[in-house]
This record gives C-alpha cells, structure tokens and sequence, in this order.
C-alpha cells in the first residue's frame, strides 16, 4: 500500500475548516513498521463487523454490532423481537450470550449454549436406599464410556394427556413479561410438572433440555469466515446459493489453487459467497474480477458480512458482463463501444484536502457543540474518501484486459458449457478452473465439450457426500436428518491453444497397443503353434503375417 504520511493521499483525512480559525481535523490509519496487511484479525467484536449467532437448536443469526443503528436496519432480530447489539462490541470471539427480554446478557467465561441443570434428586428414599451401594458406585464410576441402564424408575406409567402440568400458557406469559429470568421460568415448570420425578434419567435431560431452548435461549458469537457464513445461508436459504455447501467451497478454493497475489476471474451467482470467500482467501493481494449483470453490482451486503478490511475490499475489481462477452480478449471495441469514463473524470477534477464550500462552512457555524462539527466531518470525509478510491467499470476492464487470469471459477445458475467456453480466452494456459453446478448434467456435457474440443486436460468430475454425527458417549450415531447433495464440482487445467497439442493421436494410440498387447500385458499372437489354429483365426495367413511385419518394422 503507498505511505500514509502525505497530507496529499486519500486516506489522510485533513479538514481546513477556516482561515481564520486553525482548527484542523486529522485522521490518519494506524502504521507499523510491519506489513499492515499482515496484521491478525482481531480476537474481539469490533464495532461494525458482523456475528454469527449460533443458538443450542441449530438456528443461526447474523448480527451487526452497532453502538448506534437510528436510521438504519435492526442490528438483530430475535423471535419477531429487535435487541441491541452494544454490549457485544469489545467480547471475545466464542462468548456465550442469553437472550433477555430486552437485551443480550452475556455470560462468563465457561458457559456453555445449552445450560447445565443440576442433578434433580428423586426423593430421600432413593438417597438413603443408594448409601448401601456406594462399592457398586465407585466399581461403575470409572467406566464412564456407557451409562448406566439400572434406574429405579421407567415411563410404562406415564400417560401424555397434557394433565401433569398445572401451569398454563398465561402463567408463563405472566412471568415472561414480568421480566423474570429463563432459569426461573424453567424450575417453575419442573416444580408444577406432576409426572416429573416419574421419568428416567434420560427423560428427565431432554424434558429440561427442551424446556430450556425455548424460554432459556442462549446463543455463541462465532467469527464470520467463509465457512460459518456459508453453512449459515445454506441452513437458512439453500436455494439461494445453489445448494453450495462449506465442504464445496473449500473444494472450490482448493481446485482453483487460490493465493496471494493471483489474478482471479469469478462469475458468482451465489450471493456473493465464492467472491467473498477468494477475497478473504488472497488476504488484499492480487485481484478479484466479479463478473455482475445489472446497473450495479449486487452482493455487496453479503460480502460486508465477511468483515473484509480495506486492502480486500479494494482487491474486489466488478467487471460487466458486457465487458466480458461483448468484446473477445485482445480485439479493441468499436467506435460505439469506446465510452468516456466519466465517474473517473469527475474524481481526477477533485482537489485534495476538498476545501469546504460556503454553504457547509455556513452550516457548521450554526453548530453548537464541538462533538457535532467532528461528526458532520468525519461522514463527509468518509464520503469522499468512498468516493476517491472506488474503482469504475472502466477501470476494471483494463485490469481484465491487462494480463490473463491465474484461475476461473464459474458458480452459475446459466449454462456452464458455454460460460466457461466464453472465459477460457481470458485464462492463462496451464491454469486451473472449477466450475460449480446444482446438477451433474450441465457439467457432463461441459465435460465431454472439454474433450471433444481438446481444451483441457486433468478433468475431474465430482461431488462430496458429507454427514454430521453425534459424539456422546454411548450413544455416538450419525444424526437423522443430513442434506442430500452439496453440488456437483468440475475442475481441470487449460491446455495451450498453440503447444499444447496431443502428439498421440487415435492411429499411434492403435499402433501402441498392437505393439505392447492386450488388457493384462500379453501379445494377441494370431500365428499357428504347433499345428493349432488360434482364437482369432477369421483372416487368412498371409492377411495377419502382413499385418505383424508392418507393425515390427514400425
């Protein structure tokens, strides 16, 4: 990145705001003498970033951590009921949070999403019956891998007939707009519950297990990654993404052979995800040229979810589709293609620092306190500072004209077959691309495509088959429910267009298996032994005799 130091560059922020009056205005980003791009993400919540929470029953929120949100969207929005998200800005990644009737209570270190109830005593005749078995307790404590299946009570008795609880929902609906807290409300409930102490051990977990998730909801911040952002969509609209799963997309970083420094070429119709998760993955170096169809790029909420910093922000090139499959790689545009860049004239005609106009500075003396003139300044500024470094279509272009690409990732809901037929132009020979499809039939067809024409080479057609299993002890099983297709994954490496030509060609190919022989390494010898004719004996001598001495002076 160039030096921060000058008062001339854009990210120096410097406001002159009178002649008269010397106060100035500075703010200049923190400097290292390290590579700034080499900086770790924070550990803790930032103002403005995004948070995945994930709750015990599976469900996953995003949440923007504002000290202030007038004028803008709910920073999270929790059973059809708005929280702020304040007291979130400075905890560290991972810190359990319970959801309060009017605010997000975070928990101390240890906590866990799913509250741990204490142990519930039968009765004080099971306690005084078990002190005499203390020898056969300490001969099971040590085995902890299976529990125990002796238990003096079991549930052939119990009848649901909705009679066992004698609260009904206005009591809770009562207590809940009391303010009272989930654990009260969910010993209440086992206090009033008839049949409680009836239940096995395990009835007993889940019916308290259960009883919590709903009126005791707790909920982890996790890091927006292109994982946890990815597995997040997909449980809430997988349809959306194309059924792109976070086993696929790292199938699709890997096959791409994505680093820092490479020039990638992405045609995205997963919501941003692929774009998104290839800036996070180059860490600000190289370029991402986006492909978007419309009068702006779309996503861009989406890709503010991965937190992305300036340098990967500005890694982002958006390229439109007509730029791409208008004009073919290397040929210049037509006299009606060729466009003045006006977004471009415009920021050139800018001064720097932007000197304050009459009617700002008359508006700002209208100001009483000081606080409210920083703040007015500090939006305009970030304006254009917005406005100073935001690339423009025609700029994109030229870096997608520049130089060929490093890699090409199609995740698109068109036909791949002649997307990536369209792109291949713009990518180097000996590079990777991976093309990403709902079904398997589009990408069979791109497949065969590939080798009729000859383009690549190393083509792999191919999907994952991913399930999530339950680890407890005793009872570790694959859990019921599991998606069924993550998408299907096309991957290969081009072939030059000049020198990478197959010198074997169909009549050598024949020639060599002649020679060499059949499945298992042995020649098919068709000449009579010892006076047996062999299996092949359809074509006259002298034909096979022919055939052999054609073969062996080759």
């Amino acid at each position: 990145p160039p030096p921060t130091n000058t008062p001339n560059h854009p990210t120096t922020l410097l406001y002159r705001m009178s002649e008269s009056n010397d106060t100035v205005m500075t703010t200049t980003p923190q400097t290292s003498d390290s590579d700034p791009l080499m900086i770790l993400p924070s550990n803790v919540v930032q103002e403005g970033h995004y948070v995945i929470l994930v709750f015990g029953d599976g469900r996953q929120l995003f949440a923007q951590c504002l000290r202030k949100f007038r004028g803008k969207s709910p920073p999270v929005k929790i059973n059809k009921r708005t929280y702020p998200t304040a007291n979130l800005v400075g905890l560290p990644y991972g810190t359990v949070v319970e959801v309060g009737s009017s605010k997000l209570h975070p928990l101390p270190e240890g906590e866990d999403v799913i509250p741990k109830y204490p142990d519930v005593v039968n009765n004080k005749k099971e306690d005084d019956s078990n002190e005499g078995n203390l020898e056969d307790a300490e001969a099971t404590a040590a085995d902890n891998t299976f529990p125990s299946i002796e238990q003096a009570n079991d549930n052939r008795n119990l009848v649901d007939n909705n009679t066992s609880q004698q609260l009904d929902q206005s009591h809770v609906a009562k207590m809940r707009r009391k303010g009272m807290e989930g654990a009260a409300i969910v010993d209440t409930l086992i206090e009033n519950s008839a049949s409680f102490q009836n239940k096995t051990e395990f009835s007993k977990a889940k019916y308290v297990a259960r009883k919590q998730l709903k009126y005791q909801q707790r909920c982890r911040l996790v890091r927006c990654t292109p994982y946890s952002v990815c597995q997040a969509m997909f449980l809430k609209e997988p349809r959306k993404l194309l059924n792109l799963r976070e086993d696929t997309l790292g199938q699709i970083l890997s096959y791409s052979n994505v680093c820092a420094g490479s020039h990638v070429l992405v045609m995205d119709n997963c919501m941003g995800i692929v774009t998104g998760a290839l800036a996070q993955r180059m860490g600000g170096y190289g370029k991402v040229l986006s492909i978007y169809a419309g009068q702006q790029p779309p996503y861009v909420d989406m890709i503010a979810r991965f937190n992305l910093n300036f340098a990967e922000n500005s890694s982002i090139k958006w390229v439109h589709v007509e730029d791409v499959f208008g004009t073919p790689p290397g040929e210049s545009p037509t006299s009606e293609e060729t466009r003045v860049d006006e977004e471009k004239a415009d920021r050139e005609l800018l001064e720097w620092p932007c000197p304050l106009q009459d009617h700002t500075r008359a508006y700002l003396e209208k100001m009483e306190s000081e606080k409210e003139k920083r703040e007015f300044l500090a939006k305009r500024c970030a304006r254009f500072t917005r406005k100073l470094t935001r690339g423009t279509p025609g700029e994109a272009k030229e870096v997608l004209n520049s130089r060929k690409c490093d890699s090409v990732v199609i995740a698109t809901r068109h036909d791949p077959t002649q997307s990536l037929l369209e792109l291949l132009p713009y990518l180097a020979p000996s590079s990777p691309f991976v093309v990403f499809c709902e079904y398997i039939e589009p990408l069979a067809a791109c497949f065969r495509a590939l080798q009729e024409q000859k383009l690549a080479i190393n083509l792999r057609l191919s999907d994952t088959w991913m399930r999530e299993y339950q680890v407890l002890p005793g009872r570790t099983h694959p859990s019921m429910n599991m998606s069924q297709s993550g998408g299907f994954l096309l991957a290969g490496i081009k072939l030059c267009p000049v020198t990478g030509i197959n010198e074997l060609d169909e009549e050598v190919m024949k020639e060599i298996k002649e020679r060499i022989g059949g499945r298992r390494g042995k020649k098919n010898s068709n000449k009579k032994k010892g006076g047996k004719r062999g299996r092949n004996d359809g074509k006259g001598d002298g034909e096979r005799s022919q055939k052999s001495r054609r073969v062996e002076g080759k």
